[in-house]
């Protein structure tokens, strides 16, 4: 990592005004600066990434120094932690590299955050539940059966237990606007234009979750200073199988291209929930959080494909 030129040392109180976005060049980082953004009250977002154009601002999950020092030099009083290792395979390959980056990491986040008085909100996943019962309600019993899994709990507890004012959302099955087109979504309609042959596994559910959807309630809970576990995630429980059908059915791609298979015939080295997704149920009690279908999700996303 480049030297920075932030002080170490935290000076005044956080700015209230302020939202510190780090990982704001990904999937959601970038949806979620767009979207406090356009906030209609008066906020300053600050974005922090691996690939921040700002060499003062340029951070990364295995260089904790990195995120300490750019916490304490914004002074905010938000930061959401959309960072992270989120490959499921490489994380069970490299299992130092991703409790390094995914539970060091964050746990560093937090520590700054609370050393300046700001709450930290922490993304989290579908994969911290076995997949025998789900979808999932906040309440339920997690039991992580992968490395990734493992790990993505570890951190939130780090993060509940360095301040009980923090917030965890748990998430399943991004999809958006992604400019690395690694989503499930973006890859299953990437390899039809290729005119490749598709397997998706028909054993495998969850709860996929638009990209906008999740940016624009977690933007709420956080300017709202929500704390503890809370579940956001689409309101559609299906197969990946099913998925990549309505994904190509938006995007007018060749169904019969894709092939039903189970999750065991797919050669992956990682164990992964098989009945697995979550059910906002905070979000219903609170009457806010509405999600939008997958139908009309996946046709937003093709019309803004097509125009790209």
């Amino acid at each position: 990592m480049p030297e920075s030129h932030i002080p170490a040392e935290p000076v005044g109180p956080p700015d209230v005004r302020r939202v510190l976005v780090i990982g704001a060049s990904g999937q959601l980082g970038r949806e979620l600066a767009r979207t406090l953004q356009a906030w209609p009250e008066p906020i300053q977002v600050l974005t922090a990434s691996r690939s921040e154009p700002d060499a003062d601002r340029r951070v990364a999950l295995e260089h904790p120094e990195t995120l300490e020092r750019v916490i304490a030099a914004v002074r905010p009083a938000h930061v959401i932690l959309a960072a992270a290792a989120t490959n499921v395979t490489w994380c069970e390959e490299h299992p130092t590299g991703s409790h390094i980056i995914n539970v060091v990491g964050t746990a560093a986040a937090a520590r700054a955050a609370n050393r300046i008085g700001a709450n930290l909100a922490f993304l989290s996943t579908d994969y911290v539940f076995d997949g025998s019962t789900g979808p999932y309600p906040e309440s339920a019993a997690t039991r992580p059966i992968n490395i990734y899994g493992a790990h993505k709990l570890a951190a939130e507890e780090a993060v509940l237990a360095e301040n009980p004012g923090n917030l965890v959302v748990r998430t399943c099955q991004v999809f958006g606007d992604d400019p690395r087109r690694t989503n499930f979504v973006m890859r299953v309609i990437d390899s039809l234009r290729r005119g490749e042959t598709v397997e998706a596994a028909g054993d495998l559910y969850g709860t996929p979750t638009y990209a906008p959807d999740l940016a624009l309630v977690l933007a709420n809970l956080v300017l709202a200073a929500a704390s503890g576990v809370w579940h956001v995630a689409g309101p559609t429980f299906l197969s990946r199988y099913e998925l990549a059908h309505m994904a190509a059915a938006a995007f007018g791609c060749d169904r019969e291209s894709i092939v039903e298979v189970t999750a065991d015939q797919m050669n992956d080295p990682v164990d992964r929930p098989r009945r697995a997704g979550l059910l906002g149920v905070r979000l219903e009690a609170a009457g806010s959080g509405r999600m939008t279908p997958l139908a009309d999700a996946l046709q937003a996303l093709a019309t803004g494909d097509a125009r790209a």
